[in-house]
């Protein structure tokens, strides 16, 4: 009976319906600098280094990640850096990189996708992290934008789920 119970579940949950929760390990990065390069080219050649330099800082491709998810709070964690805590209503809460910078940050649910947006003075990243229904894997795709910039940086990264969890 609980065997029947089981595989009815796995038949009316679609897989395109799984939240991206989980640990993920990258398994196809983009060529971020490449993508850098394509955005700041129309920028003039006095600007396009400051610009690249920002870019680059702020765009590291991590090899592992995890999500997990309750009712009241999102949390995000990018290889060994600390956990990014986040209610899962999309309030904004403060946050401070690494670095030092400081910040907004807030996450929700966009139907099955999992929304991330960091707000700094300069621009905004938005990181959407979405399940392929075809291949189980984890699509982030990061929009970076700024009135500095003359478009956005778009990329994706794909991973799949973690050996061992």
């Amino acid at each position: 009976m609980a065997r029947s119970m089981i595989r009815s579940l796995l038949v009316t949950v679609p897989l395109g319906a799984l939240p991206p929760v989980g640990h993920w390990s990258l398994c196809s990065a983009p060529d971020v600098q490449a993508a850098i390069a394509r955005t700041i080219a129309p920028m003039n050649f006095l600007t396009r280094p400051f610009a690249r330099s920002r870019l680059t800082g702020t765009n590291v491709i991590y090899r592992q990640l995890a999500v997990s998810r309750t009712a009241q709070e999102i949390t995000i964690q990018y290889e060994d850096r600390p956990e990014m805590r986040m209610p899962a209503d999309g309030t904004p809460v403060a946050w401070t990189r690494n670095d030092g910078e400081k910040m907004a940050m807030r996450a929700r649910m966009d139907g099955e996708d999992l929304e991330q947006t960091f707000k700094a003075a300069d621009g905004q990243r938005t990181n959407r992290f979405h399940v392929d229904p075809a291949t189980g894997h984890l699509v982030m795709g990061v929009t970076v934008s700024s009135g500095r910039l003359p478009g956005p940086l778009t990329y994706q990264a794909e991973y799949q789920p973690a050996p061992g969890y």
